[in-house]
């Protein structure tokens, strides 16, 4: 498969673990597009999600001998968790009960297997860049960072597919992932019927 070109209309989540989560194309709530089906496609997402640091990035970049396939679909295992693990968390629809264990059980292990490190703001939790669950760790933590942020209840989901983004407006809110393709889209489909 050739590499995604992946632009800013892909990164309208507000927040790195969001925008992991609509790493799957859709317009019709259907899920059904893989942007990440390979770990070229997942470094190039990485490097400008702003999950990682630059040094960070380098340092997952540094073992890639790590990447291996069963890494790979248990990334894409924690994507489809973690995204009805949140569904549920925002109300959305409730999650099958494994979905929020599995979801739960991974932010431990990456706790577990992770560095409390000086950050630009303190000290934050980071993912050892030398175990094989690098890439779901970082992206676990960054989760649980969601979780526990003011940001959570204003997260909320396209009106037309599958995204999540965090609703910093005021007033009636965003329906939209984003105006020039879901909201775009929508207005056409009501002009049609009209």
């Amino acid at each position: 498969m050739d590499q995604y070109a992946w632009s800013e209309s892909d990164f309208v989540g507000g927040h790195p673990f969001l925008n992991f989560l609509n790493t799957v194309a859709d317009t019709d709530k259907s899920r059904d597009e893989d942007k990440i089906p390979d770990w070229r496609n997942v470094r190039a997402w990485a490097s400008q999600s702003g999950l990682l640091s630059s040094m960070e990035l380098e340092h997952f970049l540094a073992n890639q001998k790590l990447d291996g396939v069963r890494e790979l679909a248990d990334l894409h295992h924690f994507r489809e968790d973690a995204y009805q693990a949140v569904s549920n968390v925002i109300g959305i629809k409730p999650s099958r009960s494994n979905a929020m264990d599995s979801t739960r059980m991974r932010i431990s292990s990456a706790f577990t297997r992770g560095r409390f490190e000086r950050s630009d703001y303190g000290f934050a939790w980071r993912a050892n860049p030398k175990m094989r669950e690098r890439w779901a760790d970082a992206l676990a933590l960054s989760l649980n960072a969601l979780l526990c942020s003011d940001d959570l209840r204003r997260v909320r989901q396209c009106a037309r597919c599958t995204w999540f983004f965090i609703d910093r407006g005021r007033g009636v809110g965003r329906r939209w992932c984003d105006m020039r393709t879901c909201g775009n889209r929508a207005k056409i489909a009501a002009f049609r019927c009209n």
